[in-house]
């Protein structure tokens, strides 16, 4: 059990880190586009500034958000596991996307059709973010994968 909560806590942090990684990008690309002076101390600065502040501060911490979405994915997508027999990295992994296509995806429906995560606000920044939801439920879905004597469930 404690093998469990630790690889769900390392894919919440995968799948926190590269939301919050790219959503620090493109703000430095959009600074870099508006001739701002971006060299490496602000690009290290902005990165860690980011990984806390966006993870803790603020009314929608991206951490609190992500780890209740997977954890509300992960714990569905055990219960479906019961019934059907699946490779578990795989279906972990739309688990994942899904958690963070419900936060790209469905929350600005309901706050006014305002993107909460910057790094959501085009299609393929959404697409980005789905795809890192999707490596860190793979991650999961493996770690679980390794413990069962049945490899395909």
């Amino acid at each position: 059990m404690i093998k469990v909560g630790i690889s769900f806590l390392i894919s919440v942090a995968i799948a926190t880190g590269l939301l919050i990684t790219q959503t620090t990008f493109t703000n430095i690309i959009w600074l870099s586009s508006m001739d701002m002076p971006v060299d490496v101390s602000v690009i290290l600065s902005m990165l860690a500034g980011d990984l806390v502040s966006m993870n803790i501060k603020g009314e929608f911490p991206v951490g609190a958000l992500v780890l209740v979405g997977m954890l509300i994915a992960f714990v569905v997508t055990r219960i479906f596991l019961i019934w059907v027999n699946i490779d578990k990295r795989y279906l972990y992994a739309l688990a994942g996307g899904a958690a963070i296509f419900a936060i790209v995806g469905l929350m600005p429906l309901a706050f006014y059709n305002l993107d909460l995560i910057a790094g959501a606000r085009t299609l393929l920044g959404k697409g980005y973010l789905i795809f890192t939801g999707m490596i860190a439920g793979y991650y999961f879905g493996a770690r679980q994968t390794e413990g069962s004597s049945n490899e395909s469930h």
